[in-house]
């Protein structure tokens, strides 16, 4: 194929698969979809705004119960940035062996024993 038939092809095979209409309709409704991220994003951070401003309200209507809260939300903060930092959610915690005790020396017994089979 030369270089025209091909860019003839590729115009014959966007209009039959209607690749112009198909590109409008998806940039339209991600403009929709977007819109409604914005207005619900602009909704969130209202009441974020709200509930911040009664909070800081009550801290200063209730100091002493504000200070409490206020070590507990802290200590809350420290322990969930150290269980992010140190913690790995994807390893499961290592089992306990659910065995008798052994006694001592058994792992040296073992040893001779697989080097007397290997031999």
């Amino acid at each position: 194929m030369r270089l025209a038939q091909v860019s003839n092809r590729l115009a014959n095979l966007a209009e039959e698969y209607e690749v112009p209409e198909r590109l409008n309709d998806a940039s339209q409704k991600l403009g929709q979809v977007s819109e409604k991220v914005y207005d619900r994003m602009t909704a969130a951070r209202e009441v974020a705004r709200r509930g911040a401003a009664q909070a800081y309200r009550v801290a200063l209507e209730n100091p002493r119960t504000s200070a409490a809260a206020g070590v507990i939300l802290a200590a809350a903060l420290v322990g969930g940035v150290l269980w992010y930092v140190f913690g790995d959610w994807r390893k499961p915690a290592p089992r306990k062996r659910s065995g008798a005790r052994v006694r001592a020396g058994a792992e040296r017994r073992k040893r001779a024993r697989h080097a007397r089979a290997a031999a």
